[in-house]
């Protein structure tokens, strides 16, 4: 088993030309960048590991969420990568009060039983919000460097950018 791996996480309007926005929040909430969701909307989210890893399960807020593996370009085969594709729905979900943050949970479960567990910091915007929804910067990619312990069954995130 690995025991240094890169997570790049890409997160886009299931049309995969609409980007989705963020925000740094400083030190006034749990994380130090906010990502904007608007309600009601489907998302693509696209999962590389670097060295290649296999995942076995993947929830959102404790929703099993089905994965297909990318094929060609996108899946960084070059560099020793391996991509996953999941749709993400913020059906549900309440719309985020002034001043306040949510939460989405992900946790992953690789091979051999390791866990990986991922929370963004969301606010929630109206159906078709666009001028809160994408004050901010657009987001490309989240990369997390992270390690595993040998001794341990999970992963440690210990660095994210929010590029």
């Amino acid at each position: 088993m690995i025991s240094n791996l890169k997570v790049t996480l890409r997160i886009c309007k299931v049309d995969c030309a609409t980007p989705i926005h963020m925000k740094p929040d400083g030190k006034r909430f749990e994380q130090a960048c906010t990502v904007k969701f608007n309600k009601d909307t489907e998302h693509v989210m696209l999962f590389n590991f670097r060295p290649a890893t296999c995942i076995c399960k993947l929830m959102v807020n404790g929703e099993l969420h089905k994965l297909e593996l990318v094929k060609g370009k996108a899946n960084d085969e070059d560099s020793n990568g391996r991509t996953y594709k999941t749709l993400f729905t913020t059906k549900g979900f309440e719309i985020t009060k002034a001043g306040k943050r949510q939460e989405i949970l992900i946790v992953i479960e690789l091979e051999n039983g390791v866990y990986m567990k991922v929370t963004l910091q969301c606010k929630v915007y109206a159906p078709g919000d666009k001028s809160h929804a994408q004050w901010g910067d657009k987001l490309s990619m989240i990369d997390m460097d992270c390690s595993l312990d040998p001794a341990h069954n999970y992963v440690t995130i210990l660095k994210e950018k929010y590029l």
